[in-house]
């Protein structure tokens, strides 16, 4: 049979299309089973609970974080959304906040050099949605054009975090002036307040931001000398009190002029509230770790994290703070708990969890997959959800003795592993075939 223009193209054609599936095999399935595969044999990550690869990961991220802020900015978004909408108003100050905290923690470790290329780009630029009053028209909306003169805890805190973790790796800028001011306004509202509760937003009060603000307050303190070591003693004091505290947590939820708790300790807000309590007093949080360890950690063998309620407990929650929860375990909680751990010398904990993120997170060479899946569809950013991953794998350790990881890996991380190198060989093997099969066939002219 004569070989037509029309045969030529169909074996062109299936040639590609193998070429194409073999290719996208080993950048989906392969890439992904190597980065577990090198986790896994991470001695770093073992030693000290923080991958060798963090640093490599946080400089690929800070460009298309950097692409993603200056297109926010220019879009003018934050002074359109409405102001009930969580994701889309929390998260964009949320996320550079993260990133600017991340690239102080990294610069000053010399895993990066946060002042040349694109971190310093993606830095700057954090800085200005930061600072930005286009970002704060939420809040301006819930609390009136006096927004940054009274409580509203939750955007000042993260202006005061974000700001001195750029004035931190920049050095003295633009925002000096409001970093200034809001450090001094914040830390003696706070001083002030009964039981030190100030709401985040009208009624709202969560005592996550309110100590997530004294360590900006400490942070921004510390460059320039100022001291508060009394209101971080009465702060630590006060919250580690029968009034605030539930079976050795704080409560996830206050009324702040009556007093009384309104939500009792909860996953998210447990991981969350120990990514800097160790900064303020590392016994308490050694203490509030040891309570959210006994009673919200869970290993069945195939999964270990933290529930976002006590474990066995017959309610259940789930909401914007919480992401998925399944099977009692809290996305956010758990995530949010691999900084927790670190932060309070737990390697027992803070491995296991962060082999789980990455094997669950789809590592691409653009990046992690689900979060940043989860980021798009949220705000329409792919790099936020990625950055709130690297900021908690990426938080110090306040203890001198830690608790050494002991070897044990979760069974999902062994079932993603297999999957993605058991899919990708065979995507890869049943394409060499195929065109195996089409190029003999086009020899012989029986296309």
């Amino acid at each position: 049979m004569k070989r037509t223009n029309w045969h030529r193209i169909k074996f062109y054609v299936k040639f590609s299309v193998g070429l194409f599936v073999i290719l996208a095999a080993c950048v989906f399935c392969l890439y992904p089973a190597g980065v577990v595969a090198r986790l896994l044999l991470d001695a770093e990550l073992r030693q000290t609970g923080l991958s060798s690869a963090l640093p490599d990961w946080f400089e690929a991220t800070s460009a298309r974080h950097a692409d993603w802020a200056e297109a926010f900015l220019d879009s003018g978004k934050a002074a359109k959304v409405n102001h009930w909408e969580v994701a889309a108003t929390e998260w964009p100050m949320f996320g550079s906040v993260f990133y600017l905290v991340t690239a102080q923690e990294l610069h000053d470790r010399g895993l990066v050099d946060a002042t040349r290329g694109v971190i310093r780009d993606a830095v700057e630029l954090s800085a200005e949605i930061v600072a930005s009053p286009e970002t704060a028209t939420w809040v301006r909306t819930k609390w009136g054009d006096d927004y940054l003169e009274r409580e509203n805890c939750f955007y000042r805190m993260l202006l005061v975090k974000g700001l001195a973790a750029h004035q931190s790796i920049i050095g003295s800028g633009r925002h000096d002036e409001l970093l200034v001011q809001q450090t001094h306004l914040l830390a003696a509202e706070i001083a002030a307040a009964p039981l030190h509760l100030i709401d985040d937003y009208p009624y709202e009060c969560y005592p996550n931001d309110i100590l997530w603000a004294v360590a900006a307050i400490q942070r921004s303190g510390h460059l320039r000398g100022e001291d508060y070591t009394d209101l971080i003693r009465s702060f630590m004091d006060t919250f580690n009190g029968p009034k605030i505290t539930v079976n050795g947590l704080p409560a996830y939820q206050m009324n702040s002029q009556q007093g009384y708790i309104l939500q009792l300790p909860r996953g998210c807000g447990n991981s969350g509230i120990l990514q800097f309590a160790a900064e303020l007093d590392p016994e308490i949080a050694q203490s509030w770790y040891a309570a959210y360890a006994r009673d919200f950690w869970k290993d069945n063998g195939w999964l270990a994290g933290f529930t976002e309620v006590p474990v066995g407990s017959k309610d259940s929650v789930m909401d914007v703070d919480s992401g998925p929860v399944a099977l009692e375990f809290g996305s956010v909680a758990s995530a949010f708990g691999i900084g927790a751990a670190i932060s309070v010398g737990r390697l027992d904990h803070s491995v296991p969890l962060t082999l789980e993120a990455v094997a669950c997170s789809w590592p691409t060479p653009w990046g992690f997959m689900i979060p940043k899946l989860m980021g798009m569809a949220e705000v329409d950013s792919p790099t936020l959800g990625e950055v709130a991953l690297l900021f908690s794998m990426s938080r110090p350790s306040q203890i001198d003795k830690v608790v050494p990881y002991s070897g044990n890996v979760p069974g999902i991380v062994w079932i993603m592993l297999a999957a993605y190198s058991g899919v990708g060989t065979m995507f890869i093997v049943l394409e060499i075939r195929g065109m195996r099969r089409a190029l003999k066939r086009y020899r012989t002219g029986m296309v």
